[in-house]
């Protein structure tokens, strides 16, 4: 009985990191799929969706170096002089610093149209997530646009 314990205890053991790599995987996952989310809400005008994926504490730090909250984030999609048309992911990193905190970096290339005409840009962002109560939220975020932009 003892022999078969130890070796239930033995096996529960070795199956441990395999266990917490499959659920880093599926948090990976979750962050990728709000990640899209919260690109697709900017496109769409979709403060529902936005505000979704905000913590209610988010802040952004926008390019020209502004403080933005959620629910500033929330008006700004629905300005009339300017939308976003379109937002390319060309590479992305999802990477969890702990159980309840990841960071999602992506570098974008985007096309808005502001006063009637539309302009193609490139820019690189960072969003910080935390679990709070078993639910990603996105508490942070920096926007960079990159040179010549």
């Amino acid at each position: 009985m003892k022999g078969a314990i130890l070796l239930l205890a033995l096996t529960g053991l070795l199956l441990l990191p395999s266990a917490k790599s499959f659920c880093q995987a599926g948090d990976k996952a979750i962050l990728k799929t709000l990640n899209g989310r919260f690109l697709n809400a900017i496109i769409n005008r979709d403060t529902a969706a936005l505000s979704s994926v905000l913590a209610d504490d988010f802040m952004l730090i926008n390019p020209g170096g502004a403080k933005r909250t959620k629910q500033d984030n929330l008006n700004n999609i629905l300005l009339l002089d300017q939308q976003v048309l379109s937002i390319n992911i060309d590479s992305m990193d999802i990477r969890l610093v702990n159980d309840n905190t990841g960071i999602v970096t992506a570098w974008t290339t985007f096309v808005i149209k502001t006063g009637g005409k539309k302009t193609t840009g490139k820019n690189c962002y960072q969003d910080v997530y935390v679990k709070r109560n078993k639910v990603w939220k996105a508490v942070a975020a920096h926007v960079t646009m990159l040179s010549g932009q």
